[in-house]
């Protein structure tokens, strides 16, 4: 690790992308004199290419991104074919950051950039949407169009509960999605409220949602779940305050390495990846497994 190119987003939640990454810089040099660190913007109006072409003229081997998963998931999908010769650090700052939990990075922005000067790295996974990436979480039917009704500035200013206040909403009109879902060898066909594809064991910033789930174990791991009924889910909050939601009695849980999902009638339908509005139905998702070598603490 000698020449670092630090990532950051003024539009990627709270908008401190650009003092965090100079911050950082700074932090970084001061405690190893033989490190170049070079700022490089990134954002919605800002070409991805550019910061790709910056890194090769540069000679970067090391990328730093500051921001929650929406930025990981951009640049894992703008640099893949730099990774297999980049090291990736990651300074949390979005509004959700289900990898930086899952690989239990520090919130404390000293501590993860010492994680990341410390040199340990973890080698773990995403996946490829067509051109696109996956880096955590895929959503269908209700998880998908709630996100989808909540405003940047109303994440900011409400947090997790707007999220839940929507949700509600949109589950007492009951509806459903007919749709057809294939991991590897299985096939799964029907009506459903949610579906939900899971790459960690964090959903919405909540840490154990799925134990099941690691972000190395090579698998998209598969939650379908037919009928939602809210007076069953306060009886099931023990087992998901647990990670174990592949135990409940409703769900159909899937897991595999190839995964495509089609809709069965001619409506539109959604998808949030990583937390941001992705591709409507038909998608496949291929694995790429331990294709990203991240800096985090070592495993205990």
């Amino acid at each position: 690790m000698k020449k670092l190119m630090i990532l950051f987003n003024n539009t990627s939640g709270s908008d401190e992308g650009k003092d965090l990454a100079e911050h950082f810089k700074e932090y970084a040099e001061e405690r190893n004199k033989e490190l170049s660190c070079y700022l490089q913007e990134i954002g919605p109006d800002i070409d991805d290419q550019e910061a790709v072409d910056a890194s090769r003229e540069k000679e970067i081997d090391t990328l730093i991104i500051i921001g929650g998963d929406g930025t990981i998931n951009r640049m894992v999908a703008a640099f893949k074919e730099e990774l297999p010769h980049l090291k990736v650090g990651i300074l949390p700052g979005g509004t959700v950051n289900n990898v930086a939990q899952a690989l239990a990075l520090p919130s404390d922005f000293e501590k993860a950039a010492d994680v990341i000067l410390s040199g340990h790295t973890r080698a773990v996974d995403y996946g490829l949407i067509g051109e696109h990436s996956i880096v955590s979480t895929m959503t269908i039917g209700i998880l998908a169009d709630t996100a989808a009704r909540i405003t940047q500035k109303e994440k900011q200013k409400y947090g997790k509960m707007i999220f839940i206040r929507n949700f509600f909403k949109l589950l007492l009109k009951k509806k459903h999605y007919d749709l057809d879902i294939v991991v590897d060898n299985e096939r799964w066909q029907g009506k459903t409220q949610l579906v939900a594809l899971l790459m960690t064991n964090s959903v919405g910033g909540y840490r154990n949602f799925d134990a099941a789930a690691k972000p190395d174990d090579g698998l998209f791991h598969l939650i379908i779940l037919p009928h939602i009924n809210s007076l069953r889910l306060i009886f099931y909050l023990p087992k998901v305050i647990m990670g174990k939601v592949n135990e409940l009695p409703d769900i159909h849980y899937l897991t595999g390495a190839h995964v495509t999902i089609k809709n069965r009638r001619k409506e539109k339908v959604r998808t949030r990846v990583d937390g941001d509005p992705a591709e409507d139905l038909p998608v496949e998702l291929i694995m790429v497994k331990q294709g990203l070598s991240v800096f985090a603490p070592k495993e205990e």
